[in-house]
């Protein structure tokens, strides 16, 4: 729903009000400064916004050791062979590495 500006005639007091487009024709406010009568002002700018559908996929770089997100991995030193090297590597499809 937009936000609209609504301007007192008589103070120049501005007052944001969340309506339709519909609601916002012919409405009229009473402004709390003066007591005035306040009405929509023109519309000068507007944001647009779109579905994530739109949006190109995020290209992640993957990592030397399969992770696209931030992780510890080239920090952790092994000292002994990794006992899951196998089960790793059939699921990444690392078929060289059986």
């Amino acid at each position: 729903m937009p936000i609209y500006d609504f301007l007192c005639s008589e103070c120049g007091t501005k007052r944001p009000v969340m309506v339709d487009y519909e609601a916002k024709k012919g409405l009229e406010l009473i402004c709390v400064q003066c007591g005035g009568v306040m009405r929509a002002m023109p519309v000068a700018m507007f944001n647009l916004i779109r579905s994530t559908k739109d949006k190109p996929p995020i290209e992640r770089k993957v990592k030397a050791c399969g992770h696209t997100h931030h992780c510890q991995c080239a920090a952790i030193k092994q000292s002994k062979p990794n006992p899951f090297q196998k089960q790793i590597d059939e699921a990444l499809g690392n078929a060289e590495n059986q």
